[in-house]
């Protein structure tokens, strides 16, 4: 047997072994996975949301990784400025209701998740003035030993005007 012969053979059965290796199962598990971690952080955000609209400043914060910091507004916010505000404001309003709309969660890796959506926060003070906004917000999660916390966000508030 030729040389190249040999070669194209060899090629040939590494091809195959890699095809056999590493065919659709393998993928399938890496999308079914990449699927499972997309689930498991869009329930995360929605779990957020909710502690949000219960004003469940304790529930709001287990969310948050000790080593959480966000962009409010474009202010550097670290995470005990963060958790001193919510539990000043948290149970301050005759309503909250937060609304997190078109959200997106892309898998970053086995780990970490990024999910963006656009919030649109309906408030009633506890003297009855109604303010209301909307922005993006861009949260990223990782999956640490206690569970999915946010490590970083990013939120810009905008005013909304009645109609």
């Amino acid at each position: 047997m030729s040389e190249l012969s040999m070669r194209r053979r060899v090629r040939a059965g590494l091809l195959a072994a890699l095809a056999l290796g590493c065919g659709p199962s393998v993928g399938e598990f890496r999308e079914a996975d990449r699927r499972a971690v997309a689930a498991a952080a869009d329930s995360a955000t929605r779990a957020f949301e909710a502690a949000e609209r219960a004003q469940d400043a304790e529930a709001i914060i287990g969310h948050l990784a000790p080593d959480f910091y966000m962009y409010n507004d474009g202010v550097r916010v670290p995470y005990d400025s963060v958790v001193a505000s919510i539990r000043r404001t948290m149970g301050s309003f005759r309503s909250f209701e937060p609304r997190f709309d078109k959200l997106e969660v892309r898998v970053l890796g086995p780990d970490a998740v990024l999910a963006t959506f656009i919030f649109r926060d309906s408030i009633v003070t506890r003297d009855g003035d109604l303010l209301r906004f909307t922005g993006p917000t861009t949260l990223v999660w990782e999956r640490r030993d206690s569970g999915w916390r946010i490590v970083y966000a990013d939120a810009d508030h905008y005013p909304v005007r009645p109609p």
